[in-house]
């Protein structure tokens, strides 16, 4: 009867260890390679002497928490305006409204689209950048819409330089390489602090070990307990 309970507390606990142990291979043999961590800083218009925004002065910080060294990287960010962009679609749903029932009636010479568009777009190309070390360039952006810049945005990177060669960054992607890192982060007004890809590696090993144990608690558990059921049972029946 023991043994029949031994048995049955190891099929019981399988479906667990082993899920646990088959994501752990998987994990170490896939491992993320880090991140580039970036923000986006010192936004300044400038300004003609009328008052108007001719561009938008702004600076940008990498920091490489990643266990390579990258260069030759450009990256391509565009910010979506949607107060702009919702105003384009409904000029472009209100001409087409108008084109099927009054086709015959005179266009405006109006639309949003005609002198803005929906979004803002920046290329930024990378110095080289060492594991662990930390850039910042300053550029600027040909718009007069500078408050967009603070804001989140799709973040494409057009070369991905020697980091490519890579087989970790390879199998992750370039692409999620990146990370913004927005002023509404906690992060953003403090300096981006070095954690080593070894020292995230050793906090996900402490986290599994902790786990470990507590299966281990578990099962232990589990055994006590149907050995006290068994004593119980076979009590009874003598």
């Amino acid at each position: 009867m023991i043994i029949t309970a031994k048995a049955l507390v190891w099929v019981l606990l399988a479906g667990v260890v082993l899920p646990v142990g088959w994501a752990r291979a998987a994990e170490d043999d896939d491992k993320s390679v880090g991140e580039i961590l970036f923000k986006i800083h010192d936004v300044v218009p400038e300004k003609d002497v009328d008052g108007k925004v001719l561009y938008c002065n702004v600076g940008a910080t990498f920091f490489n928490r990643t266990s390579v060294d990258v260069s030759n990287v450009a990256l391509s960010l565009l910010w979506n305006d949607e107060v702009i962009g919702e105003t384009i679609d409904q000029e472009e749903r209100a001409d087409k409204e108008q084109r099927r029932t009054n086709p015959d009636a005179a266009r405006s010479r109006y639309s949003t689209s005609g002198f803005t568009s929906k979004t803002v777009s920046l290329q930024l190309k990378l110095p080289p950048l060492k594991s662990m070390q930390q850039v910042s360039l300053k550029t600027k952006v040909d718009t007069d819409r500078c408050f967009l810049l603070l804001n989140d945005m799709d973040i494409k990177v057009t070369n991905c330089g020697t980091a490519a060669m890579n087989g970790k960054v390879s199998r992750q992607g370039c692409d999620n390489l990146f990370r913004y890192v927005s002023p509404m982060n906690a992060e953003y007004y403090t300096e981006f602090k070095e954690v080593s890809l070894e020292q995230q590696l050793m906090e996900e090993d402490k986290a599994f070990d902790a786990a470990e144990k507590e299966l281990d608690k578990v099962y232990q558990e589990t055994l006590d307990a149907i050995k006290n059921i068994t004593a119980e049972v076979s009590g009874a029946e003598e």
